[in-house]
């Protein structure tokens, strides 16, 4: 599967343009706030009808226009996907092939992308919540029941917390009763694909970080849950223990929502120890096998965007990666063409003020 070509009107800084892409690798150079990410954005956007920096759809619209359109081809197998996207002030259509979608959702089941940003290092870098977030994503895009039952456990949770926070309910401990029971079930569904999946992905990364490394450097994720459990039931009498303090507290304290993913290099936690190019080697890594688990697990071929993606990173390490995203459409933007000097010239455009040309 891949993205053919993509016509963009009023997007971000894009006025007008029109892109054909390659089966294969496509790299676009450019300094910083000529439009490298903003297309990123437009071909994400396409795929999911949302962009990937959380913002609100109109703010996508290019300055003091009122409208923005996108229109793509996607090739899948031996057939072709006509999608457009239309974006107004108020409103938001969605069509395939001249067939109206109401649900972004029902957009996504078209083609799986992976995406990197320099923002990725911030998963190492900061708190469990964006590790969860990132395991969460990933499990999403081979699992399609994982979604609902993770949006159904935080409605769940928050309606908890609400009869915590107040308790004058004269109802309380049947209510409390009914959402433990509920909790507890999506939870042990949620802790149990974290565990498959996050066993996978390391797995996978490892791999690739070893040779990357030469062998020097094991890049390992370990799944830190909070409450580890054989059995629903025993997980279930884990949870019960904390109800004391969830009573005196207020707040729900054990669940899947304390866990973590223990990023190491060499056993020593990423996070603290290792170097700014090692993290960004560690990310990548973990991107590549979030494609190669998607191959794995759903037999398509992700398309793969990677922003600014050379950045510190060596001749080595660079080859490294264009040499294992052979076989996989790629877009990828960069500021200039270091570590490029092997590519074949036809697959690199340049970006300057919302327009892109060929060399």
């Amino acid at each position: 599967m891949w993205i053919k070509d993509l016509n963009l009107v009023n997007f971000r800084n894009y006025f007008y343009q029109s892109v054909e892409f390659n089966e294969d690798i496509n790299i676009f150079i450019g300094d910083n706030a000529q439009g490298k990410t903003n297309l990123l954005e437009s071909v994400y956007y396409l795929a999911n009808a949302t962009s990937f920096k959380k913002i609100r759809d109109r703010d996508i619209i290019r300055f003091k226009q009122s409208t923005m359109s996108l229109e793509g081809t996607i090739r899948k197998g031996r057939s072709f996907k006509e999608v457009k996207i239309e974006v107004s002030d108020k409103d938001k259509s969605i069509s395939v092939n001249g067939v109206k979608y109401d649900r972004n959702k029902d957009l996504r089941a078209l083609f799986k992308l992976v995406l990197f940003t320099p923002e990725d290092l911030l998963i190492i870098k900061e708190g469990p919540s964006l590790r969860r977030e990132l395991i969460d994503k990933i499990i999403e895009g081979v699992d399609p029941s994982y979604k609902k039952n993770k949006r159904d456990y935080d409605r769940l949770l928050y309606q908890r917390n609400k009869l915590l926070k107040y308790q004058n309910s004269s109802y309380f401990n049947e209510e409390l009763e009914a959402f433990d029971k509920t909790l507890t079930r999506l939870g042990y569904r949620i802790y149990k694909a974290r565990n498959k999946f996050v066993g996978l992905i390391d797995g996978f990364a490892r791999d690739f970080h070893l040779a990357l490394s030469s062998g020097k450097e094991v890049l390992a994720l370990t799944y830190k849950a909070d409450i580890e459990a054989t059995s629903l039931g025993e997980y279930e009498e884990i949870f019960k223990k904390s109800r004391s303090d969830d009573l005196k507290i207020k707040s729900t304290q054990r669940g899947i929502q304390k866990d973590d993913i223990e990023i190491t290099i060499n056993d020593r936690l990423a996070k603290s120890f290792a170097s700014q190019g090692q993290q960004r080697s560690a990310i990548l890594n973990i991107r590549l096998a979030e494609v190669k688990l998607i191959k794995e697990a759903t037999s398509d071929e992700a398309v793969i965007l990677f922003d600014d993606v050379f950045s510190e990173l060596d001749e080595k390490r660079s080859t490294f990666l264009l040499d294992n995203l052979r076989g996989y459409q790629t877009i990828i933007t960069a500021t200039n063409t270091k570590s490029l000097e092997d590519v074949d010239k036809s697959k690199i455009s340049y970006i300057k003020n919302g327009s892109i040309r060929k060399e």
